[in-house]
């Protein structure tokens, strides 16, 4: 009897750990969840961003050529851009998605959409605008969506010159980071020797011989800073006697 008593107690204690383990698995699994669900809606929302974004894009860039085509008037800038033209809007959309969701919100685009952009990452290459974000879109577009595009004809030559136009801007901006890193050398260099130059100078020099060396100007001044002190020097023995 003491034996099977001892046996059920060991199974009840094992039951209450066990049930205790899975409260605490359940309660750290909770946060992760929120945090994956709170992600995905954050990514789904800024793919709609994009997609929406592209809508204006496009239905400004049909206003604007039947602007030009129908009247010669000034083209006003669209309130709904916010006073932007389209490209210059579409990169204003992506930069103002979080990098972390950027790449799960392109993944959310149908095809058309991805073609748009493809489009309008073109013309910001060509006017060197945002070349930074314009590559690393290009690129995860065309990784994740690769059999996609490859199937699209109408792809080819855009994507040529995306290719061309993504080597041009980089090595442009490979060299002006390079010169400014030069630059930023050549001044803490002249800085450092600078900085040499002077170490010590203070200890060289006599504490009352400060004109010395410094021209005829300079003696004069040393002049007169003597006879001021002798002057002084004199009046101080005369209060005295």
């Amino acid at each position: 009897e003491r034996e099977l008593e001892k046996m059920l107690d060991a199974q009840d204690r094992g039951e209450k750990e066990g049930a205790n383990r899975n409260e605490e698995d359940e309660d750290e699994e909770q946060p992760q969840s929120e945090a994956a669900v709170k992600k995905s809606v954050l990514s789904v929302a800024g793919g709609d961003r994009i997609m929406e974004a592209l809508e204006l894009a496009d239905q400004e860039t049909r206003e604007l050529l039947l602007l030009s085509k129908t009247s010669s008037k000034p083209v006003t800038n669209n309130p709904l851009l916010i006073g932007m033209t389209p490209p210059q809007y579409i990169l204003f959309i992506l930069k103002s998605i979080k990098p972390s969701l950027l790449e799960q919100s392109l993944l959310v685009l149908p095809l058309h959409h991805l073609e748009r952009l493809l489009y309008y990452l073109l013309i910001l290459l060509r006017r060197g605008m945002g070349v930074e974000l314009c590559a690393k879109v290009v690129v995860f577009l065309i990784k994740s969506h690769q059999h996609q595009i490859v199937s699209n004809h109408n792809l080819s030559i855009p994507l040529r010159e995306l290719r061309k136009l993504l080597r041009n801007r980089l090595s442009q901006n490979q060299d002006t980071i390079g010169f400014n890193l030069a630059g930023l050398r050549a001044v803490s260099q002249f800085h450092q020797e600078k900085a040499q130059a002077f170490a010590g100078i203070g200890d060289e020099l006599p504490g009352d011989d400060v004109w010395a060396g410094l021209g005829f100007g300079s003696d004069v001044a040393a002049a007169l800073v003597s006879k001021k002190k002798s002057g002084s020097g004199d009046k101080k023995r005369q209060r005295k006697e």
